[in-house]
């Protein structure tokens, strides 16, 4: 079972030498790249007036945990935090992509900005200097 990070704000502000263990994180067969990063910035995708946004960003994440191959990791920001949250629409296709062996990850200055912090349903904490390296170390990201 993956570990899940302490819910605290030290996290949040956590350097660049706490994320020398990268162990949770799957890397390609043939090197030290991770194939595919996933970061996904908002709740809706298009015209947040539109009740059709929301509906695209669902679709979307259940086409990903549908078929192979599964992004290495997900990365939820800004209003994206509240698709991980309880409540949301889409926890058990998360949840099914964990299970799969894709890392899920919240960045807990969005959670705590959003209140969200003790809501988490699903996935692990991250901080900006986290995604920084994960974002280095894929070779293909992939913005939602």
């Amino acid at each position: 079972m993956k570990k899940k990070y302490t819910r605290s704000t030290n996290f949040c502000q956590m350097q660049p030498e706490f994320l020398t263990d990268m162990s949770e994180v799957q890397f390609s067969k043939h090197s030290s790249k991770l194939n595919m990063l996933v970061l996904v910035t908002d709740d809706g995708i298009g015209d947040k007036s539109s009740k059709i946004a929301g509906n695209l960003m669902q679709q979307l994440i259940k086409g990903l945990a549908a078929k192979e191959p599964f992004p290495n990791a997900i990365v939820f920001l800004n209003r994206a935090v509240f698709l991980t949250a309880q409540s949301s629409p889409l926890l058990s296709a998360l949840r099914e992509l964990e299970s799969k062996g894709v890392l899920i990850l919240s960045n807990c200055d969005c959670l705590e900005h959003y209140q969200l912090m003790e809501k988490l349903a699903v996935g692990g904490l991250t901080n900006s200097y986290h995604i920084a390296e994960l974002i280095k170390l894929a070779k293909n990201t992939i913005t939602l």
